[in-house]
């Protein structure tokens, strides 16, 4: 008989468990609670250029995400680097120039990450992934399992988690509960981005590389703390895209603005404030991916890929995953794709054994 599956988030991990559970003939259905997929992928379209709010950089050692780009034939191209980059280690010394190594480049998605989620999602049967479905309960019995949205209730052989163990634990309630330990566990487990201001700003024209500058700032000052060339490979559009310190959250989005023009100023001139728009995301502000129960004194990564995410629960019936319960790069790209690799060979060991 057919097995049915539902999966909690669709991001990276939770379409990929998707599509390969759906090639080994399992019926499926996604239940994401925003009213778009990607999760912590999220590329927006800024006047003629995509900036990236979310998950964006990779490397050749994210080997099980370069196999599903090929898979999935999604182009991309090596990360900007050319040019004098910057760095300040402290607020009374100015920022120094630098020259970046190039010999292990990251890279970026052509058409913007979203092209990755894009194009597993067009794998899937219609009516496969269903938006704006918010979990709030997930009934697990004897016979079947049962995940309660904001507007229906499905019932399903087995459901599969993707979210964040913290957000999880916060947001929908399980019966029966969830082990103690298990959900001891999800307050400690680090949420990668959770605390991140993510910054985009367009403009007309590169100046930066005019200036024969990479458009790389690294900062222990800030407000930025990590910034980069974003323009686009076919050099069509142009941006400056990365991090705030998650200190600027004390600040309001006016105040933050301010002391980024400032130092946008000290590192590249007038040139830097005459940009076509600015973007941030506050993803400590996403319902979806941090908790209001979570600490804020969590070290990267911390607790990611634990053993206990690992364990099948409830008789195998629930199964915990998404790029936090991976044991290989926990938090990223490479960790999401290895975790719904991870969870469905053991469910499809599992139902190898039993028949």
């Amino acid at each position: 008989m057919e097995k049915s599956v539902v999966i909690v988030g669709a991001g990276l991990t939770g379409l990929l468990t998707a599509y390969l559970l759906q090639e080994l003939g399992y019926n499926v259905k996604v239940l994401e609670g925003r009213d778009r997929i990607g999760g912590r992928i999220h590329t927006i379209q800024s006047g003629n250029a995509k900036v990236e709010m979310g998950a964006t950089w990779f490397n050749q050692s994210h080997y099980h995400l370069l196999d599903i780009i090929e898979e999935f034939k999604v182009p991309y191209f090596e990360q900007f680097m050319t040019g004098k980059s910057y760095f300040q280690t402290f607020s009374n010394v100015p920022p120094q120039e630098i020259a970046v190594p190039n010999d292990s480049p990251s890279y970026r998605f052509k058409n913007g990450t979203i092209d990755l989620l894009n194009s597993i999602y067009t794998k899937l049967k219609p009516n496969t992934v269903f938006l704006n479905e918010t979990v709030n309960e997930i009934i697990i019995s004897i016979s079947t399992s049962e995940v309660k949205t904001n507007s229906r209730t499905l019932k399903a052989d087995v459901v599969i988690t993707t979210l964040p163990p913290a957000a999880l634990i916060d947001q929908i309630k399980f019966t029966p509960a969830l082990p103690s330990e298990l959900i001891s566990l999800a307050e400690q487990t680090h949420t990668w981005m959770q605390d991140s201001i993510k910054v985009a700003l367009t403009y007309k024209k590169p100046f930066w590389r005019e200036q024969g500058k990479s458009g790389t700032i690294f900062s222990n000052v800030g407000p930025l703390t990590e910034f980069y060339d974003q323009s686009n490979l076919e050099n069509e559009s142009y941006a400056l895209v990365g991090f705030a310190s998650g200190s600027c959250a004390r600040f309001t989005k006016e105040q933050r603005i301010e002391k980024i023009e400032a130092q946008l100023k000290m590192v590249f001139g007038d040139e830097a404030l005459q940009y076509e728009s600015y973007n941030e995301t506050a993803w400590y502000n996403e319902e979806f991916t941090k908790s209001n129960r979570q600490e804020d004194n969590l070290f990267p990564h911390q607790n990611g890929g634990h053993s206990l995410y690992q364990e099948p629960l409830f008789g195998n019936k629930l199964f915990i995953s998404g790029a936090e319960t991976s044991k290989h790069h926990s938090g990223y790209m490479e960790g999401a794709i290895f975790a719904a690799e991870s969870v469905v060979a053991r469910l499809k060991n599992l139902h190898i054994t039993q028949s």
